[in-house]
């Protein structure tokens, strides 16, 4: 009979234990997957703003001779990333894709220029650093006109820092919601063993000694609940580079690095910080509200 008692206690045990895990997992997950977005939120910002492409449009009959030395010369910029030149035929092409084969027939000449497509680099990718690019890039005789797109990159700028207070919101709201949760979750854990943490305390054990184990256990908790939501955001986003390699041009190794320790020391503190308190809770505790 005693054997079958162990047995049943050992289930409860483990299953409550697992349980515990399972919960603070869940809610670390969500908190990670924040936290990724907010390290990856300049990465995510650059990469868009250097997908903004400055043209710079050539002279009608620009020669491709003096075309190609432009384009070497802006090349030692310190504000281009790359170039690209797009001759009148590869503009021609591109303009049938667009309009249609027979587009350009009722032209006598081609009315399409030669141009280079210029990359600047995300630094460089707000208003006023674009004025001095376009400074820049009109200072030669071939240049006809150069667009730098000011108006599409304050609208992008606006909609990124609303994104980013968004973010930030609800990582805060996040972290609460996780404190409130796992407060709870260890609280309950802990209640279970009251009468066992009374029972050391009537012995004479200090409260230190009575807090060790348990605050172990709850520690040992978050760090396994910290791996598994960690696990997950990987898969998460491996399954997402499969379909879209060029994820990892937005998302760092560094921003991997700093999810993962943010939510290992977020799992981790936050279980030692709420094991220690429910333990002091529950010594206090007198022998009606023990039973009750």
């Amino acid at each position: 009979m005693s054997r079958k008692q162990n047995k049943i206690i050992r289930r409860r045990l483990a299953g409550s234990y697992l349980s515990s895990v399972i919960s603070i997992s869940m809610v670390l997950l969500l908190v990670g997957a924040a936290s990724f977005l907010a390290f990856n939120a300049s990465a995510v910002g650059a990469y868009f703003r250097e997908h903004i492409h400055v043209t710079v449009i050539l002279k009608k009959d620009t020669p491709a001779v003096q075309a190609v030395a432009y384009q070497r010369k802006i090349e030692a910029e310190p504000f281009v990333k790359d170039t690209r030149y797009v001759s009148v035929q590869e503009g021609e092409k591109e303009m049938r894709e667009m309009l249609g084969e027979d587009f350009l027939d009722v032209f006598e000449s081609s009315p399409v220029p030669s141009s280079v497509e210029v990359t600047v680099r995300a630094a460089w990718m707000n208003p006023d650093s674009l004025l001095t690019v376009h400074k820049r890039l009109s200072d030669s005789p071939i240049v006809d006109e150069v667009d730098c797109r000011i108006p599409l990159v304050e609208s992008l700028s606006v909609s990124f820092g609303k994104v980013w207070l968004a973010i930030l919101l609800v990582l805060a709201l996040l972290v609460v919601i996780s404190v409130a949760l796992i407060a709870n979750t260890v609280r309950l854990n802990l209640y279970a063993n009251r009468f066992t943490i009374h029972t050391m305390q009537l012995v004479g054990a200090s409260r230190s000694f009575i807090a060790r184990p348990y605050v172990r256990r709850t520690v040992a908790q978050g760090l396994i609940a910290a791996l598994i939501a960690l696990g997950l955001i990987a898969l998460a986003v491996y399954l997402v580079w499969k379909s879209h390699p060029e994820i990892y041009e937005i998302f760092t190794i560094p921003a991997f690095v700093g999810t993962a320790l943010s939510v290992i020391a977020f799992g981790v503190v936050l279980c030692w910080l709420c094991g220690n308190a429910v333990v002091s809770k529950i010594v206090k505790l007198s022998n009606d509200e023990l039973y009750g």
